[in-house]
């Protein structure tokens, strides 16, 4: 007899993928970026990509000292 959680498997509802961009220091998400694909996610975390876009978003405000980038995907127990 098999137990039921053995044969449930973890699944992704859709293949798209958020970035998201988080204050290190408080760790207080800055921004999302939605919907992006596992080919994709990686632009997001160049030195270049960061710093245009984390300036574009904080125009006229302090950045902040440290960023960390995740990329998130939500798994749901079947």
């Amino acid at each position: 007899m098999l137990n039921k959680d053995i044969m449930a498997r973890y699944v992704k509802e859709t293949p798209r993928i958020t970035v998201k961009y988080i204050d290190a220091s408080t760790e207080e998400t800055i921004l999302e970026v939605p919907d992006r694909s596992w080919m994709n996610v990686g632009e997001l975390m160049t030195d270049n990509y960061a710093d245009s876009l984390l300036k574009s978003h904080f125009e006229g405000k302090r950045l902040p000292k440290k960023v960390l980038i995740l990329t998130v995907c939500e798994l749901n127990l079947q």
